[in-house]
């Protein structure tokens, strides 16, 4: 059985109401525009992090699909339901216009409203590059690969590519997850990701895991996969928001080497081909 979600998005395409639904996000003009939402008691906890942390992993998660199609951040459009809970609004509205400024965005619009739950909606504009990235493009043949940081200054076991799985059920199950964390705090590496952007025949962010990214790949592309690495963690990771590319053999030298400049391992992991992938295993939080 089908999730809801894939339902719903294949009824609409169905319907022919739909434009450039399958990339991390839509390319109008000169400008990509993507959105994603953060639930309370979907997407988070509110005894999980504080409303600066809340916040500002929402602006990574949607600043994640703008480099991911090559675009450079502008512009936002916030979408935010108060709690009654939360009597000081100055304060929340100061951590929006923080964030905004931090990551170099406009705040130009939106709507506010009063509910039970706190959530929070953001669409970010961003300036398309020469090139775009898209999902599509992928021949047999081509290396499929993730990055992963290398051990460095500021950088932790727990900040490894696949730990989020584990800090997810963590905080599922327990409330409770390592602060330091990938999984509390998306680590964005923007010249590294746009400078492997221009050579990659293909790639998008890892949100759902890269078990289920594979699926979506798979049917946009008609391809299958053989893989070159023993399936673990790194496979059913979610929340990872780290590139998931597809090179062609003779850019992967390349491609290797300027992760290796961003101290990060770029892990080759699979082979596309002929055929097709099933998918096995339902999506973490369907």
């Amino acid at each position: 059985m089908q999730d809801r979600e894939k339902q719903f998005i294949q009824t609409l395409k169905r319907g022919n109401a739909t434009y450039g639904v399958g990339d991390d996000g839509v390319v109008l003009g000169d400008y990509v525009i993507a959105t994603d939402a953060f639930f309370e008691g979907i997407h988070f906890k509110r005894e999980w992090g504080s409303l600066e942390i809340l916040i500002e992993k929402c602006f990574l998660v949607n600043l994640s699909d703008i480099y991911a199609m090559n675009a450079i951040p502008k512009y936002l459009l916030l979408t935010l339901c108060v709690p009654k809970d939360i009597k000081d609004v100055k304060y929340l509205a100061k951590i929006f216009s923080a964030m905004a400024l931090k990551y170099g965005l406009k705040i130009i619009g939106g709507d506010t409203i009063v509910g039970e739950k706190l959530h929070f909606s953001l669409t970010l504009l961003g300036q398309k590059g020469k090139k775009g990235l898209y999902r599509c493009g992928i021949k047999p043949n081509d290396y499929l690969a993730y990055l992963n940081p290398k051990s460095i200054l500021n950088y932790s076991k727990k900040q490894a590519f696949g730990k989020n799985i584990l800090h997810l059920k963590r905080a599922l199950l327990f409330g409770i997850y390592p602060k330091d964390s990938r999984f509390a705090m998306p680590l964005l590496y923007p010249k590294m990701i746009l400078a492997l952007n221009a050579i990659a025949r293909a790639g998008m962010d890892i949100s759902d895991g890269i078990f289920i990214e594979l699926s979506r790949l798979a049917k946009i592309n008609k391809i299958g996969f053989t893989f070159l690495l023993k399936k673990s963690n790194w496979f059913y990771s979610p929340e990872e928001y780290q590139m998931l590319y597809a090179f062609s053999p003779y850019k992967l030298s390349k491609a290797k080497r300027l992760a290796n400049q961003y101290r990060h391992q770029l892990v080759v992991f699979a082979r596309a081909k002929r055929g097709s992938y099933k998918l096995v295993k339902k999506n973490w939080h369907r």
